[in-house]
């Protein structure tokens, strides 16, 4: 039987990035339900597509936040998402979150990269 070999790994560094995706829909924007499951297979595809890899860490985690157009408070639940990325296609992971943020009903989607924020919004 003949082995999938492993694609040759390049010098270019590779930087660990996570996300958050909130459990529910935005309130504001639509009806704070739960996401069906076909966001969440849009997500998964997205990223496989582009990086042939992801991983879910385990349960939710909770947060709040000020919301920019009511000035409430928002609490919610969140999944992370952890995925390798090269540095040359961070703006790859960039636009699949942007695009989440459709797929999700959210304003934005809170990424980090390296350990440095940043707040990714639908264009």
């Amino acid at each position: 039987m003949k082995r999938k070999g492993r694609r040759r790994q390049s010098s270019e560094r590779v930087v660990e990035c996570s996300f958050f995706i909130p459990i529910r829909r935005d309130a504001n924007l639509s009806d704070g339900l739960p996401h069906g499951s076909k966001a969440w297979e849009q997500l998964d595809k997205a990223v496989y597509d582009l990086f042939e890899g992801m991983t879910a860490a385990p349960g939710y985690h909770r947060g709040f936040y000020r919301d920019p157009d009511t000035g409430q408070r928002v609490d919610d639940e969140s999944r992370q998402f952890i995925v390798a990325v090269p540095e040359s296609r961070l703006d790859e992971l960039r636009q699949v979150l942007a695009d989440a943020c459709g797929w999700f009903f959210q304003k934005c989607i809170y990424l980090s990269i390296a350990g440095q924020v940043e707040f990714v919004k639908k264009p």
